[in-house]
């Protein structure tokens, strides 16, 4: 029996440290819902309007994207809240002073004549734009590189020491990462924005950059530098902590995978497996980058963000720089779907197209940018499933009266429940579906029954006729010509008429005259000038006459 329980309590203890291990890991957000078909637009480096990015949204949704990621803060920072104020380090930091800062950090990056920054009410009206359509909008603040903007923003506000420096060399764009409070200042700053985004309904997946840390420093891709240097620890710590922020908002952290396991190595420490790699580079001779399958392993999803994909603004041609626009539209029409950069074919959770804006002072060119969205999707349009044709849909609801409180409570019933039954954003592969909505709508709507008019008024006016004495009134055939001029039956639309007959009645009995007392009498004593005997009673008066004459005679005698 002492073994039996000692077993019974082993595999107790055993499956009690199973879960709490499993369950230590599980948030609210595990794992994409959908397969991603992503277009990506740099609205960092440059200012993209709250129109241009409705018209990518709109185009996107047309082309059967799943979702349009938004690099917001990308070199410069081109969004702000409503409310920027900030406690960091035990310093508060006013809002407005922040929106400053920012702005100077955008002038000193790039000043771009187009627009500094996208307002709260701007990105509200965007992200409900992208709702309306069963789009996902993917926000993207890069951090701890590409913060060029941010950099010049803790300057501006008295932070020091808050640029990566080596050898002399200070960076332009990474912050650094051994500066506490340089640190806490870019998560208190993201952070903001990871709950503004969390709260909007419409995002899934927060990417918050992660790549190219200080090239501009080292000369060369930074990461193998820290690895040397002995600092990486520090990086994997910061992103760990970027994406447990991201993961308490309910969302998916996601970031590129250039820096993530560097070399392949994980001496270092472990990242978190819940974060989304973005996989845009294999990397070349001297940048070891990890591969596809090494994240696979460690328990990773991934984002094939194919940069044979890329475009970047103002390369037309291969003369013009690098991801120049007719290598891309090649690369399109050549490269599968699920071909990760370097030639992989592992699962993913989709596929990312981007545009780039490493150049702002170059003008956005809409037209090729969604050229290059109707070039991808139309070449792989049996994954690109796009919207189904909700015209019919919008005709039958346009047929719905205005007003249907003239119509019976149980054919309101039929047309409201089923405009209530549309469902929008379905694909054309369901097309059936949708003219059925049509069909159920058109049906219900012809046969709409219009409620019976409100007669009582009339009745109430044909009670009160009824109560009076004709024979009192020298007038009262006209309240009898009104009261027989009443129609039964009319439907709502006659309310008036109906209303009218209601009317007459009542006008009737207002006029109504007495007649008076002599009159009365005088009719009721007055002799009779006619002859209203009838020829019995005649007959019965001789007779006794007759008798009367007798009986005189022969008393007579």
């Amino acid at each position: 029996m002492k073994l039996w329980k000692k077993l019974c309590i082993t595999f107790l203890v055993a499956l009690m440290a199973f879960f709490s291990v499993n369950v230590g890991n599980v948030d609210a957000k595990e794992t994409v819902t959908t397969k991603k078909s992503v277009l990506s637009i740099d609205a960092g480096r440059k200012y993209f309007s709250e129109d241009q990015l409705k018209q990518i949204i709109d185009k996107a949704y047309k082309n059967g994207y799943t979702s349009v990621q938004i690099l917001l803060g990308n070199d410069g920072l081109r969004f702000v809240l409503d409310d920027m104020s900030m406690q960091v380090n035990g310093k508060s930091y006013a809002s407005e002073d922040v929106k400053k800062a920012i702005t100077a950090g955008n002038n000193s990056y790039y000043a771009d004549p187009n627009g500094d920054v996208l307002t709260e009410d701007e990105m509200d009206r965007i992200v409900a734009y992208a709702k309306e359509r069963g789009l996902d909008i993917i926000p993207g603040i890069n951090s701890p590189g590409h913060m060029d903007s941010i950099l010049v923003a803790m300057e501006q506000l008295g932070l020091e020491n808050v640029r990566y420096t080596k050898d002399g060399r200070e960076s332009e764009r990474t912050v650094n990462i051994e500066n506490p409070e340089a640190i806490e200042f870019t998560q208190v700053l993201v952070k903001k924005y990871i709950d503004y985004f969390s709260a909007s309904g419409v995002c899934e997946i927060f990417n918050f950059g992660a790549d190219e840390y200080a090239n501009d420093v080292f000369g060369v891709p930074g990461w193998g530098e820290l690895q040397k240097l002995n600092i990486y620890d520090k990086f994997i710590d910061y992103t760990n902590d970027m994406a447990a922020l991201i993961k308490e908002a309910n969302m998916l952290p996601m970031c590129f995978n250039d820096g993530i396991y560097y070399n392949s190595d994980d001496k270092f420490g472990t990242f978190d497996k819940d974060i989304i790699i973005s996989y845009w580079t294999a990397g070349w001779w001297g940048f070891d980058v990890a591969k596809p399958s090494y994240f696979a392993e460690k328990g990773h999803k991934i984002l094939n963000t194919n940069d044979a994909w890329y475009w970047v603004l103002g390369n037309i041609t291969s003369e013009d720089g690098i991801y120049a626009y007719e290598n891309t539209l090649k690369n399109i029409e050549a490269k599968p779907y699920n071909e990760l950069a370097g030639g992989s074919t592992v699962d993913t959770i989709g596929s990312m197209q981007a545009i780039w804006c490493d150049n702002p002072s170059k003008e956005h060119d809409m037209d090729r940018v969604l050229t290059l969205m109707d070039a991808f999707s139309e070449k792989h349009r049996d994954i690109l499933v796009r919207p189904a044709d909700y015209s019919k849909v919008d005709a039958a609801l346009a047929k719905v009266p205005a007003d249907l409180s003239i119509y019976t409570e149980e054919t309101v019933k039929a047309v409201n429940d089923a405009t209530a039954a549309v469902v929008r954003n379905l694909k054309e592969t369901e097309q059936a579906t949708v003219d059925g909505y049509a069909a159920a709508i058109e049906n219900a709507v012809a046969k709409l029954e219009l409620r019976k008019a409100d007669y009582t008024k009339v009745d109430e006016a044909i009670q009160k006729a009824e109560k009076l004495n004709a024979k009192d009134y020298k007038n009262f055939d006209a309240v009898t010509k009104a009261v027989n001029a009443v129609v039964r039956d009319l439907d709502i639309t006659k309310q008036a008429q109906v209303d009218a007959y209601a009317k007459a009645i009542e006008d009737a009995i207002a006029q109504l005259e007495k007649k008076t007392v002599t009159e009365n009498i005088s009719k009721s004593t007055a002799p009779q000038t006619g002859d209203v005997a009838s020829p019995f009673t005649w007959m019965t008066l001789c007779v006794i006459a007759g008798g009367c004459v007798v009986t005189m005679k022969k008393r007579r005698a």
